[in-house]
């Protein structure tokens, strides 16, 4: 129980908190496949790019 509230935790601290892996990405809000709006972001050579985050509730 205690391996799985820290699993918790820290993807909760690595949502909130900044890391040096998001600073060095370059994020646009696109379209998601699923029809919602998420961050789209790639290094600063525009390559490995992923989505990144949570897809809003809205959608496009």
């Amino acid at each position: 129980m205690l391996n799985k509230l820290g699993n918790l935790g820290s993807s909760l601290l690595e949502r909130f908190l900044p890391t040096a892996d998001a600073d060095a990405l370059r994020c646009i809000t696109r379209c998601n496949a699923e029809g919602f709006w998420q961050d789209w972001c790639c290094d600063d050579n525009g390559r490995n790019c992923r989505w990144y985050g949570e897809p809003s509730i809205s959608p496009c």
